[in-house]
Formats: structure tokens, sequence, C-alpha cells
């Protein structure tokens, strides 16, 4: 059961990072045989999942901010599971994201060609929406906004999550406390990584 749940969160995230689940083809751009727009579908999916995340541990903080330690806030199982869920997965798009370069074959080149050959406002306008909303981005130069919007989400609600949990230890459930201390980790896996990396080129 334990093992379902962690191949079905790795391959979640590796569709929201752009890749294909292990055990698939790549499916680059919007090249998926049949199906069109999935790029933007994909886009959209995150979006929703993005909001919901954020709208979970914002109602979890300011439920724990009007708690006491004699009253801690009670909340529901399943959505403390829900938010943790969508907390590990936008952790691991944080996690493999940030200072990772973008891959050539996860662009979307039908996009690029769009925003080249938009002439006209409208055409424009369409193309603009399709850059905000597509999950791939047209080149290895230009963002991908979901991506983009997740990870500084992400980082914004598990700061505020972690400052919650530093002033109201005995009122933050566990659940939420783990959001917390991944996000603690994360960081400082990033200022390492930093570090490590200026003391390289200093001695080079």
């Amino acid at each position: 059961m334990t093992d379902s749940i962690i191949t079905q969160t790795t391959q979640t995230a590796a569709a929201l990072n752009g890749g294909s689940p292990p055990g698939s083809d790549p499916t680059p751009g919007e090249s998926s045989g049949t199906i069109a727009a999935v790029p933007v579908l994909k886009g959209l999916i995150l979006y929703a999942a993005i909001f919901t995340f954020a709208g979970l541990y914002v109602y979890f903080i300011i439920r724990i901010l009007g708690a006491t330690s004699a009253r801690p806030p009670s909340f529901d199982g399943t959505v403390l599971g829900a938010a943790a869920a969508l907390a590990g997965v936008l952790g691991s798009a944080f996690a493999l994201e940030i200072g990772t370069p973008t891959d050539p074959s996860a662009t979307n080149p039908e996009l690029k060609r769009a925003l080249k050959a938009a002439d006209t406002p409208r055409a424009h306008i369409t193309a603009r929406l399709r850059l905000l909303l597509s999950l791939e981005p047209s080149g290895i130069d230009t963002p991908s906004w979901p991506k983009s919007i997740g990870i500084w989400a992400y980082a914004v609600v598990a700061s505020a999550v972690a400052i919650t949990y530093v002033i109201h230890q005995s009122e933050t459930p566990s659940a939420v406390k783990a959001l917390a201390v991944a996000f603690a980790g994360y960081v400082l896996a990033l200022v390492r990584s930093a570090y490590g990396n200026s003391k390289n080129q200093s001695s080079a």
C-alpha cells in the first residue's frame, strides 16, 4: 500500500514537472497523439493544485492563529491528508526545479511558433494566454508560468506555515508541522548548495 502511494506521488510529481512518469514514453510539446492542448491542460491542473494547496494552508494558519494551547484546532483527517499530498508534490517540484536548466525536450515548439506568428491583436492575446497556461515553456530561455507560480506559492505558503509553527508550536498539528520541517530542509539544502558553488568558484 505504501509503495503504491509513493509510486503514484512520484508519477504525479514527474508529470507536473513537465516530464513523463517512469516507464512511459516522453511526449514533448503538444505532440500527444490525438489529444490537443495537453500542455495547457497540465498547466490548468497544476494551477488547480497550487490554489487548493494555498487555500488549505491559509485556512490552517487562520485556525491555528485563533486557537489556544488549551483548545487547539481540530481538522478533518481527509483535509489534512489532501493538503499533505499537495505539499509533497509541490515540494518535490520546488526541490527539483530550483537551479535546474530547462531540458530542450520539455519545451513547446508549437507555442514558440504561435508566438512568433502572432500578427494581430487577437492572435497575440491568444498566444500570450497559452504561454501563461502551458506547463511546457516555449523555449529553454523562457519560464514555465505554472511551474514558476507554483514554486513561489509553495515558498510563500511554506514560509508562513513555518513562522506560524514557531510562534504556535503547541497549536500546530503534526501534519501542518511537516510542511514547515520539509521546507526548512529544502532551504538548508539550497543554502549549502549555494555556499558550495561560491566556494568552488573562489577556489578556481
